[in-house]
């Protein structure tokens, strides 16, 4: 049966004249008779009692019209759950992000993105740089901050803001002068850090030359794959470890942050995001996060 008859069916019903439900309809009075003459014969009743002024239902068209506006409700409802599912796909992002994020930047920025749109959801999922990249590649998430450099010819970036390095120590060590530490209390002893994607980015390589210049040699290196993984070490008294200066917001048992008197090397944030995948909800949250590091 087509919906497009019972549709002008239920319009004339309620109307009770053709002229008012072809306007109702948007079309002209001619081809809605067509559609009704269709559908009585489709069903081998006579639905509507016309005169010259007015049109009246038969038993069978009452017995019909209950019916078909339950149908046309249906098929509406059908409707309106498949765009609020489409809608609600197209507003959805899944961001790839590193552990330390989520203590420092991260809840500002979400609140940002939020504000602008409360239909908006996000997926939250950690990984490392190196794992974004590859996520980013699969396409099982949208868009990743990650540590900079990227050098990908799939991927485009765009950073957004750039920190110096501090350093955690064990506070039973007593290095802490006023919230400050030199390199060269760090001769001597182990330092823990984590690989990069880019090797020469990595809190090793970063260092290599920072304490060579301050005639610094640590005793031991240990490398770890996470923030806080380096962090339970320094807290153990096993050794020092370099992080971003925002990571000095997350307050650890053991554990004491402190700035380098020295000029220390710096870390870059930025976003990744697949050049061949570039839609509305990716672009905003950009937009936004242009905005939001800018102030």
């Amino acid at each position: 049966m087509d919906l497009k008859r019972l549709r002008y069916f239920v319009a004339v019903a309620e109307e009770t004249h053709f002229g008012r439900a072809a306007s109702r309809l948007g079309i002209s009075q001619p081809p809605l008779s067509e559609h009704i003459q269709a559908l009585e014969a489709e069903l081998g009743s006579r639905l509507l009692v016309r005169t010259t002024r007015s049109v009246s239902l038969t038993a069978e068209g009452e017995a019909l019209l209950e019916h078909a506006r339950a149908i046309l409700r249906d098929v509406d409802q059908c409707r309106e759950v498949v765009n609020a599912a489409r809608d609600k796909d197209s507003l959805t992002l899944t961001l790839g992000l590193l552990h330390a994020h989520t203590y420092t930047f991260l809840p500002a920025l979400l609140r940002d993105y939020f504000s602008h749109d409360p239909r908006r959801r996000v997926n939250l999922v950690e990984y490392t740089t190196t794992e974004q990249v590859s996520r980013l590649l699969e396409g099982t998430i949208d868009i990743g901050l990650v540590r900079e450099p990227i050098h990908h010819g799939s991927l485009r970036t765009r950073r957004l803001f750039s920190e110096r390095y501090a350093v955690a120590v064990p506070t039973e060590w007593g290095l802490d002068r006023n919230g400050r530490v030199s390199v060269k209390n760090l001769d001597g002893r182990s330092m823990i850090g984590y690989p990069s994607h880019d090797v020469r980015r990595s809190t090793q390589s970063l260092f290599r030359d920072f304490f060579h210049r301050h005639d610094v040699r640590p005793l031991d290196y240990f490398e770890v794959r996470t923030m806080h993984a380096s962090l339970a070490l320094v807290a153990a008294g096993r050794g020092f470890a370099p992080v971003p200066r925002s990571q000095s917001m997350l307050p650890l048992a053991g554990v004491t942050y402190c700035d380098f008197r020295e000029q220390s090397p710096d870390l870059s944030v930025g976003l990744a995001w697949r050049e061949d995948k570039s839609t509305p909800t990716i672009n905003h949250f950009i937009a936004v996060c242009d905005r939001h590091f800018a102030n």
